[in-house]
């Protein structure tokens, strides 16, 4: 019973560093950009989940209203920041490490360095077959897994999303059949930036939210883009629940101190195996 609870604490963990990581995925696949601001997306969504539960409107608003918004700010950004950096990756990279400087100190003037927190849809815990769950972790598992499904269905079935995976497999392509790739990058961007917004709710429900929360989501982020094979939806969300599941028993039955460095090792194994990751191909977007 105490493996099979660890498990569960390490999917629903898994489950929001997935989250995380197919807005990174996503955005690697369609412009070649690894977007370090991504992480500090996922920060300003766990504050707008903060002030709206504050405001009196309850979680599922704040989690509908940091959507929205991290997909228009992900919108805004690549009309003025990304769109224009697509001839030269490294201006998109050095573009987003200015981002994060930028985001996260106006987010400590507006906000204050102080950790906050807001009271839970589902305080408490219940009780199932000897196991002792918290009622709140298990709803954001069941939100994520939601989340990604209904991000693999956005992807498989719509018309707009067939042409985000032509444009991950060949950019040029899919401009020669007349696909809008203008378009279908801002879609990509805000479809990352609502993940991020999400994972940021999602975050905020569980743990303490600061200015400068966003370096472990934005590096585990990163870890499961490598680690699923960049470029792979389906394998930075399998790459996610494994981190989630390493993290949780590495922690339980070995040193809880060290729990970031089981994500390393992991991903070290697994390249020494899979040197493009589990799923990936360089420069492909596989969903």
């Amino acid at each position: 019973m105490d493996l099979i609870q660890t498990l569960l604490d390490g999917l629903m963990v898994g489950g929001l560093y997935a989250t995380v990581a197919i807005g990174i995925t996503l955005v690697f696949g369609i412009m070649g950009i690894l977007n370090f601001a991504h992480g500090q997306m996922v920060m300003l969504g766990a504050y707008t989940a903060f002030f709206v539960v504050s405001a009196g409107f309850g979680f599922w608003p704040a989690l509908l209203i940091g959507m929205v918004a991290m997909g228009a700010l992900g919108l805004l950004l690549e009309r003025v920041v990304f769109r224009h950096t697509l001839g030269d990756h490294m201006q998109g990279l050095t573009a987003s490490l200015g981002l994060i400087m930028v985001i996260e100190n106006l987010a400590a003037a507006a906000f204050t360095p102080d950790p906050r927190t807001f009271e839970p849809l589902l305080p408490g815990s219940f009780q199932i077959i000897g196991l002792t769950l918290s009622s709140q972790r298990m709803l954001v598992l069941v939100l994520v897994v939601l989340l990604v499904v209904a991000c693999h269905l956005f992807l498989q079935k719509t018309r707009i999303g067939k042409a985000i995976r032509a444009m991950g497999q060949n950019r040029t392509g899919a401009a020669l059949v007349g696909i809008r790739t203008s378009q279908v990058t801002a879609v990509v961007f805000v479809l990352g930036s609502a993940m991020a917004g999400a994972a940021g709710v999602l975050y905020a429900s569980l743990f303490a939210i600061t200015p400068y929360m966003a370096a472990a989501p934005l590096m585990k982020g990163f870890i499961l883009t490598v680690l699923g094979g960049l470029g792979s939806v389906p394998g930075a969300v399998l790459a996610g629940f494994l981190l989630g599941i390493a993290e949780s028993l590495g922690s339980r039955y070995l040193s809880a101190s060290f729990r970031d460095g089981y994500g390393f090792i992991l991903l070290i194994i697994a390249l020494l195996y899979f040197p493009r990751g589990l799923f990936g191909q360089r420069g492909k977007l596989r969903v």
